[in-house]
């Protein structure tokens, strides 16, 4: 069918008057993939499906412009277009086409998240795995990836870590502070065995905090009991805090 007339609208799309009055509004690659400017005719099977490859245009585009922020895993580039309630099947098609054009690749995405987050977080390995498991990113590619986080990276940045947030802790024994720092690193998905090497060998000195602590429970406990009885349960309450 002859187009009779282009007339270019917002977001890359034309409308195209046909030659028996009717219109159809098309995606610009789509006008250049078929080379219409120039032969100025479309199929009649185009024009029925006219609507589906809008769609397709549309999707890709939109997702081409979501990677362009950042890299993203495959699992996040589907579920963007899920959420823009983008039909599956062109989703499917969509993450096929930037696949085969290097635009999406999981294990290059991993690596690229791995050294971002050793560069510019505090993240351990454990908890580097967790994230790209929440991306969906395969389990071979998480694990080979991974290699590079090795227990003499991951001691290194501990090796960093650890006494700067040991000295953001006040008035804890010795074995608090020890279970308070590993639990911190733990949760950040550090190993805890190499947190207590490491905390093996800073000089902690808590007779500071077992002073003020020992006053506290003291003047506190000074209320109800006297005498040996007020020593006990003071000497009780501190060994409850870890220190002895």
């Amino acid at each position: 069918m002859e187009i009779k007339k282009f007339t270019k609208m917002k977001n890359g799309m034309y409308k195209l008057h046909l030659e028996d009055g009717s219109s159809v509004i098309a995606h610009e690659e789509f006008i250049l993939k078929k080379d219409l400017l120039i032969s100025k005719k479309i199929d009649d099977e185009d024009v029925k499906n006219i609507d589906k490859l809008n769609n397709n245009y549309n999707a890709y585009d939109m997702a081409v412009k979501y990677i362009g922020v950042k890299l993203r895993s495959c699992y996040e580039v589907y579920e963007y277009l899920e959420k823009k309630e983008i039909d599956k099947v062109i989703i499917h098609e969509v993450l096929d086409k930037l696949k085969s054009q290097k635009y999406l690749d999981d294990e290059i995405f991993a690596k690229a998240f791995l050294n971002d987050r050793i560069k510019f977080s505090n993240h351990g390995p454990y908890k580097i795995k967790k994230e790209l498991e929440e991306r969906r990113v395969s389990n071979s590619i998480v694990e080979e990836v991974l290699g590079i986080f090795d227990y003499s990276l991951e001691r290194e940045k501990l090796v960093k870590l650890v006494p700067k947030y040991v000295k953001t802790i006040r008035n804890k024994s010795l074995v608090m502070m020890k279970n308070k720092v590993s639990n911190y690193f733990s949760d950040l998905g550090y190993n805890k065995s190499i947190v207590l090497e490491i905390l093996n060998d800073i000089d902690y000195d808590d007779s500071s905090a077992r002073e003020k602590e020992y006053k506290k429970f003291y003047n506190k406990l000074s209320r109800k009991y006297s005498g040996e009885e007020l020593e006990y349960k003071v000497k009780q309450a501190l060994y409850k805090n870890g220190f002895k």
